[in-house]
């Protein structure tokens, strides 16, 4: 069954309770109006923080009985597509950031309708049904097939198709929690501007390591000539958004 629901309600929705639940400020992810002033980061020279970026998916409710997975683990499951086959290579700068020192996930929802995202959202628990998954830990992609992802509500593994791997370290509610508290302890920095504007320069490069055409070159250059022009926060979240596909949420303390 396909979602009922849309990347940018789910992605708001999560938001929001990131923000109202969990502290989360953003750069650039989308928020209710009540929470324009409250949710965005505000630079300061002296809190340490914990960057994480979020690519948002949606996932597909598989009940069928012929599906490609009934002899594995029987239905219903859900499946997300990682990328289409022709964008595959999306994946590697994702595993840019990862190897960045930043936190990176593809976060996909454990329900596909409007009334369990509003049920969830209501009730507070949307990072509780939500599954986050590093792309460290899928690894590499087939660059010529469809990629997708399936798991089963409170499965503490997944398996990415083609080949049938399975796929651990799938974090959901409190081990997300934690494991940004683990990254905090260990290697929290200060996100003034010009640490900004520095790891959104460092972003373009490693875009343009997997994404070298003459098209997104010309990008590439364009958006770097901005830098001087616009607000440094604007800076990396634009490049979050149009390059990488990912909102910008900042932890701090």
């Amino acid at each position: 069954m396909k979602p009922e629901i849309t990347d940018i309600s789910y992605s708001t929705a999560l938001t929001f309770e990131l923000v109202t639940q969990y502290g989360f400020l953003t750069l650039g992810a989308p928020v209710f109006p009540s929470l324009r002033k409250e949710s965005i980061y505000q630079t300061d020279t002296n809190a340490k923080s914990v960057l994480t970026f979020f690519q948002y998916k949606l996932s597909e409710h598989i009940i069928g009985t012929a599906s490609s997975l009934q002899d594995d683990w029987g239905v219903p499951y859900y499946r997300f597509l990682i990328h289409p086959k022709n964008k595959n290579k999306r994946h590697e700068v994702l595993l840019h950031l990862e190897d960045m020192n930043c936190l990176a996930y593809y976060v996909a929802p454990e329900f596909h309708t409007k009334s369990g995202l509003y049920e969830s959202l209501m009730q507070s628990v949307l990072l509780t049904h939500s599954t986050f998954w590093s792309p460290r830990q899928i690894g590499s992609l087939s660059q010529a097939e469809r990629n997708t992802l399936s798991y089963k509500h409170n499965s503490h593994f997944g398996i990415l198709e083609p080949g049938k791997r399975k796929i651990g370290g799938v974090l959901k509610g409190e081990a997300l929690l934690s494991e940004i508290k683990s990254k905090f302890e260990a290697s929290a920095e200060v996100y003034d501007n010009e640490r900004f504007v520095r790891l959104g320069d460092q972003m373009l490069e490693n875009y343009l390591k997997v994404f070298h055409t003459p098209k997104e070159k010309r990008l590439i250059s364009d958006i770097w000539k901005s830098r001087d022009r616009i607000d440094a926060r604007d800076y990396l979240s634009l490049i979050s958004i149009l390059l990488y596909d990912c909102y910008v949420y900042i932890i701090a303390k």
